[in-house]
């Protein structure tokens, strides 16, 4: 089995809060990054891949791709950890990627992990969840 690698994580959190989260001038106005429309999805792909002033999923897409299956199967549990809220002691993380790799179909986990607009948020909290568990015992 491949360890998910904390560094890994880190860098999901970074992109995805690029991608997602609004820049200090858009909370001025109001304005929040939304998921790509399928023509901000043309648009980079007429491009040819550059980068114009915002973030493309596309960048998020390709580096959790490159993960083994039970990396991805790691980072759906630690977003289920920090998706829901519960004061009971979490569950063991090694049930919860082995549940996401039986639950979720293999083709599909780079785009069931990118997909969510608080993605940063759930991974932060999945992290917090295990430390704190960590620390308790």
């Amino acid at each position: 089995m491949n360890f998910l690698l904390i560094s890994k994580v880190y860098k999901i959190i970074e992109l995805a809060e690029l991608i997602y989260c609004p820049k200090s001038s858009d909370i001025l106005f109001g304005k929040v990054n939304i998921p790509e429309t399928f023509l901000d999805k043309l648009s980079n792909y007429l491009e040819d891949f550059e980068m114009t002033g915002r973030t493309s999923i596309r960048v998020l897409h390709k580096y959790v791709d490159d993960f083994s299956s039970d990396e991805k199967g790691q980072v759906i549990a630690l977003i289920w950890l920090g998706q829901y809220v519960s004061c009971e002691q979490p569950p063991d993380l090694n049930d919860l990627t082995a549940q996401a790799l039986h639950l979720i179909p293999q083709n599909y986990t780079t785009s069931y992990i990118i997909e969510k607009a608080f993605l940063a948020k759930y991974l932060r909290s999945g992290l917090k969840k295990i430390n704190n568990n960590h620390c308790n015992n």
